[in-house]
């Protein structure tokens, strides 16, 4: 899976005002596929937003991903340092420490502060929830098209030719081909892993499930429930999911179908659409 570009959203980026310290917004942190603000998952990647966050636009191009990147020396929630993809002054993409939430616990909130070389925001507080799954989409908003993909091809499941410079085609129901969603906040895996890591070591893979698994993960395309057949971490990346499905016979057709993902009870919304076929 090739479109970690289109995964992270990333706002219009701004100069930093000397000498300024950054300001995280008041619910300035939200999933970065949904960009839902009701919460965040541990392990997810968020979007912080703010004000001079950062100094200017910085990538991170390691992994494990680093809790530095460019002028910003750290995210922290409850002081744990967050692994960074992304900083720009408006906007910052990190993964949520598995840590922010205390084990057991349902919920919670985790303080978080961004640092910079100018100085240090004012604490803000973020409702930390077990899981809020969000999936990307090619606008970075969370709505329209969504970020699924033919399992077979690689292909987005869109109308044909709807995506300049991508391979699309509707996700055929009678090939039997696998639908992977791309998405976030799906919560803890097992084996567990470190912060900033993807599920590669050493060239060696280890496959990460997710904790919950159905009954407790549902998927709906078209409204109708789905048969998963993996739910788990996307091997190379960090933070970002995937769920495979095989599409029932009885799924419409078309090229708005919305797809859904439920955890725990909490679904995405049906905003997110893909293009499905017979």
């Amino acid at each position: 899976m090739r479109l970690i570009v289109l995964t992270l959203g990333i706002a219009a980026l701004a100069p930093l005002a000397d000498g300024q310290a950054p300001v995280v917004n008041a619910g300035g942190v939200v999933n970065n596929a949904s960009y839902a603000a009701q919460g965040v998952a541990p392990g997810s990647i968020v979007a912080i937003f703010g004000s001079n966050l950062a100094a200017k636009l910085a990538i991170s191009d390691t992994i494990p991903l680093s809790t530095n990147l460019g002028s910003v020396t750290s995210v922290t929630f409850n002081k744990v340092p967050a692994p960074l993809y992304f900083v720009g002054s408006l906007q910052i993409d990190a993964q949520l420490p598995y840590e922010s939430l205390q084990s057991g616990s349902a919920s919670g909130t985790a303080n978080i502060v961004v640092t910079t070389n100018t100085g240090s925001s004012a604490s803000q507080s973020v409702n930390v929830v077990q899981t809020l799954p969000g999936i990307f989409t090619v606008n970075q908003s969370g709505t329209g098209q969504g970020i699924a993909t033919d399992n077979n091809d690689g292909a987005i499941a869109a109308a044909a030719g709807s995506l300049s410079g991508l391979t699309t085609h509707p996700i055929s129901i009678s090939s039997g081909h696998a639908l992977v969603i791309w998405c976030t906040g799906l919560g803890a895996v097992t084996p567990s892993i470190a912060d900033g890591s993807n599920s590669y070591s050493n060239g060696v893979l280890t496959l990460r499930k997710t904790v919950v698994q159905p009954p407790g993960l549902v998927v709906l395309v078209g409204g109708v429930s789905q048969q998963v057949v993996f739910s788990g971490l996307a091997p190379e990346f960090v933070g970002e999911y995937q769920v495979d499905v095989v599409l029932a016979p009885s799924t419409p057709t078309g090229n708005a179908i919305p797809v859904q993902v439920q955890v725990n009870g909490v679904t995405t919304s049906d905003k997110v659409t893909i293009a499905v076929s017979n």
